[in-house]
């Protein structure tokens, strides 16, 4: 008996870190990348500039959706990648979370608007149907699909090991309507 207890005493630690040792060390593992096909969601919400309504049905063919806010600093740190995607014609609509709108346009102002399209989400809302949890985040939408969702910063290493990949397989073309 007392074997036995040894055995599970040495066996139930190593296993445990073996698996997890293989479950971090996986090439394909980004905590934060989620690849669950779900549908847009549907809403009608204000545009940041103008408070015209902005609804799923403005948003046709294959985009990014960035969810940021002036208030966040990591936003900040996410933006300066984002201006470069919107210089490669990559269409990026903004969902601007639960900010005051006057600091929301300041703060493009200052740091450059790299949005085709903003939505300004001042409850939530959206981003709570879509499963937000904070910003900065970032969704690839194809034809009214979510297909690939980051949660934190995205940069060229995100970029290339998270999104560009989906981008290959799902042969997402990018248009110019946002």
């Amino acid at each position: 008996m007392i074997s036995v207890f040894r055995f599970f005493i040495f066996a139930v630690p190593v296993s445990l870190l073996s698996f997890l040792y293989f479950f971090i060390n996986d090439n394909d593992y980004y905590p934060g990348a989620d690849f669950t096909v779900s549908e847009m969601p549907a809403f009608e919400l204000n545009a940041l500039y103008d408070n015209s309504i902005i609804s799923n049905s403005d948003l046709k063919g294959s985009y990014l959706i960035n969810v940021w806010a002036s208030w966040c600093i990591t936003c900040r740190i996410e933006h300066g990648f984002l201006v470069r995607l919107d210089a490669q014609n990559i269409p990026i609509v903004g969902l601007n979370y639960k900010d005051d709108k006057d600091d929301a346009i300041e703060w493009l102002s200052k740091y450059k608007d790299p949005y085709g399209l903003i939505i300004h989400d001042f409850s939530g809302s959206l981003a709570l149907d879509m499963g937000v949890t904070g910003a900065p985040e970032t969704f690839l939408v194809k034809d009214g699909k979510i297909i690939a969702h980051f949660s934190g910063e995205v940069n060229k290493r995100i970029w290339s090991d998270v999104f560009v990949p989906v981008i290959k397989k799902e042969k997402v073309k990018w248009n110019d309507q946002i």
